[in-house]
């Protein structure tokens, strides 16, 4: 897969905190756990520093550790932390994860879906030449149906 410049990723999270007012924070995150793009919104992170490198390494190690069952219950859509304070959703991203915090008080089946939305609308404006797992597999369950009825 094609790196994705860093400048992509600024309408993506500008897309993605204009969703909700209760987003604090969107970051795309490295597979090495760097934030290569982070917006906030109006109140700031109370995290900086060497804490957020930890915060972000524990995300990108989480969803790297589920992506070892992959094969066995599909991909992660995304990975969802409910704290006291604050609700975490790491979604994949090509070679890369989109971090959002937001504030507890939310629904965030409803928020993730969302945000879901935007990842994917993002994905196929920008590269539609990527086909996701899902699509694969259907092309080869029908490659497969072709198979069994010309036999």
């Amino acid at each position: 897969m094609k790196d994705t410049p860093v400048i992509e990723f600024d309408k993506l999270c500008n897309n993605i905190l204009d969703i909700n007012n209760n987003i604090q924070s969107v970051s795309v995150i490295n597979k090495h756990g760097r934030a290569i793009e982070r917006k906030t919104g109006e109140v700031e992170p109370q995290v900086t520093g060497q804490k957020i490198e930890m915060f972000f390494m524990q995300c990108v190690l989480t969803i790297s550790m589920g992506r070892d069952f992959d094969v066995e219950f599909g991909e992660i859509g995304y990975v969802h932390v409910d704290r006291k304070n604050l609700s975490m959703f790491s979604f994949p991203l090509f070679d890369h994860i989109v971090l959002v915090t937001s504030k507890a008080a939310i629904s965030p089946i409803t928020l993730a879906k969302k945000i879901s939305i935007v990842i994917k609308k993002y994905k196929n404006q920008e590269h539609p030449d990527i086909h996701t797992l899902e699509n694969d597999d259907q092309i080869t369950h029908k490659r497969e149906l072709i198979q069994l009825s010309s036999a």
